[in-house]
């Protein structure tokens, strides 16, 4: 018996071999599939043209379900996706999928439908991630309705819902095809409905090989996409109907509510998937995405989504707990390491950032947010200005040493922390500055061009002697000997450090007009009070 290659070479093109030998010369290729390294272009070619492009050995399901096995195995071999990522053989394998999957939906072949189906999706997947030139060809409308369809089919399928929403996401890349998939499948609403299915079944109730999150996390990705397009879509319409440039990161009110189930399906997700490891759960990261494309206020329904009237607190207080684990988890851990702002850079700033910006948000949204976050910053009666802000207990002395990072990008950790920080302190910069120190907020301001109040500078030369005055410099009651107590407990290396930081910070604040005024740290190496440790030293 000779495999199913060579018996296809053997007859002539237009003849047709037996069905059970087709079955059985393509079991021999799988049971063989390591010795066709060198001729994987070929046998790919053949399996294309036999059984994607015409039906000539489609003969049965278990034969259908063979060759496209091996056709996966192959595609994964060529570097470029070979021929599987031409534009007849995405559109002639979709075609395939669709067939097979629901035209057997109550057939007894369903299994082999199901694998060519699943086979024929991966495919394509693979192709795309192969040559993305050719996700172009999965965005035509045929594809994307082929795949909507099983989608919407697939129920509690892993592996179907896993693929056609990786599909989905990598071909989902212009303003045209999410129009399409919005105007013409209303595609939020199927992404959002699969979603619920994995987000409220474990593993033991869904079929295929992929986990509830793995799906859930893949369905997301592609809802994010969607949003992202969708955005530009309706922004650029608006643009054009206005007249005039509207830039916004958000769905405007009369477009949100369209978009209704995706938020509600992101927020659930939040609330059900735990942190890995100080981490961001990988369907988290994507749920994070999501919501921060949606207005916290109107239209109503949209703000009953974000503040449920029968549990106001329940997705904010998620979104908090979140973001407070990681906080205290980076800072404990590294807050004596000189690497700090590198490690959140490379580490955090992905999963950080896009949290606080959903808070800032939020608390400018809401006063009665703002009221609620405030005090799980600043518990009552917690502030405490005989310590230094950055050292005092709790959350808000974490978020002032993030704050301090100098790290100073618009969308930094260290600037979106000294937005939430001021958002809390209800945008009073008078407020802000007395209460985290001006030494601690002054990189955060010249990123953000925020000039000092002059009534602050005002005050650091009236009260500076005055009993239970607060330092806005340091964010503490006015005391000598504290000062000096701190210095004396400093290594020199502690004190070196200190002083470079601060020469760094004046010499940026010079710069930028903030303030005009001598460098203290050259002016105290002018007049010889502290000398430049030797590295031996």
């Amino acid at each position: 018996m000779s495999d199913y290659f060579s018996s296809v070479t053997a007859v002539n093109d237009s003849a047709n071999l037996s069905c059970r030998g087709i079955e059985d010369g393509l079991a021999d290729v799988v049971a063989n599939i390591g010795s066709y390294a060198c001729q994987v272009e070929r046998c790919v070619g053949i399996l294309l043209q036999r059984f994607v492009y015409t039906d000539s050995d489609r003969c049965s399901p278990k034969a259908t379900s063979l060759a496209l096995g091996i056709l996966k195995v192959f595609g994964r071999q060529m570097s470029d996706g070979g021929e599987i990522a031409t534009q007849r053989a995405i559109s002639g394998l979709l075609k395939l999928a669709n067939m097979s999957y629901l035209s057997s939906e109550n057939d007894s072949s369903m299994s082999y439908a199901s694998d060519i189906c699943s086979d024929a999706l991966t495919c394509v997947a693979n192709a795309m991630l192969l040559k993305p030139e050719c996700r172009a060809y999965a965005a035509e409308h045929q594809c994307i309705d082929t795949i909507v369809d099983i989608m919407g089919a697939a129920g509690n399928d892993s592996t179907l819902s896993f693929l056609c929403a990786r599909c989905l996401f990598l071909s989902l890349n212009t303003i045209e095809c999410a129009q399409y998939c919005v105007e013409q499948h209303r595609l939020q609403d199927v992404l959002g409905q699969t979603a619920n299915t994995f987000l409220n079944h474990d593993d033991v109730s869904t079929s295929g090989k992929f986990s509830s999150q793995q799906v859930l996390t893949e369905i997301l990705k592609a809802a994010m996409g969607l949003c992202g397009y969708a955005l530009k879509w309706i922004h650029t319409d608006k643009i054009s109907s206005e007249k005039k440039l509207v830039l916004d990161d958000s769905f405007p009110p009369d477009k949100a509510v369209d978009f209704i189930l995706l938020l509600k399906v992101a927020l659930d997700t939040l609330d059900k998937a735990p942190l890995e490891d100080h981490h961001l759960a990988s369907s988290t990261k994507q749920a994070v995405a999501i919501v921060m494309n949606f207005s916290t206020i109107e239209p109503q329904a949209i703000r009953d989504i974000w503040l449920p009237r029968d549990h106001m607190w329940k997705h904010v207080d998620t979104i908090f707990g979140l973001f407070k684990d990681i906080v205290y988890h980076v800072v404990d851990t590294f807050s004596d390491d000189n690497n700090l702002p590198s490690v959140i850079a490379d580490t955090y700033q992905a999963e950080l950032t896009p949290l606080m910006l959903v808070l800032v948000r939020l608390v400018s949204e809401h006063p009665d947010v703002r009221e609620h976050l405030f005090y799980k910053v600043y518990p009552k009666d917690a502030i405490d200005f005989a310590v230094l802000p950055e050292n005092r207990p709790g959350m808000a002395a974490k978020l002032v040493r993030l704050m301090r990072s100098p790290d100073s990008g618009p969308f930094s950790v260290s600037t979106i922390t000294g937005d939430l920080l001021l958002a809390l302190l209800g945008n009073d910069i008078r407020q802000f500055i007395l209460t985290v120190g001006y030494g601690n907020a002054a990189g955060y301001m010249v990123a953000r061009h925020i000039e000092i109040p002059a009534d602050i500078i005002e005050q650091v030369r009236e009260s500076s002697s005055e009993s239970g005055a607060v330092n806005p410099v340091t964010g503490r009651y006015w005391s000598q000997e504290d000062t000096n107590q701190e210095l004396a407990n400093m290594t020199d290396e502690e004190k070196e450090r200190e002083a470079e930081r601060l020469f760094v910070l004046f010499e940026r604040l010079n710069k930028t007009g903030i303030i005009k005024t001598a460098n203290p740290v050259c002016a105290a190496a002018e007049s010889g009070r502290f000398e430049e440790l030797d590295d031996c030293d």
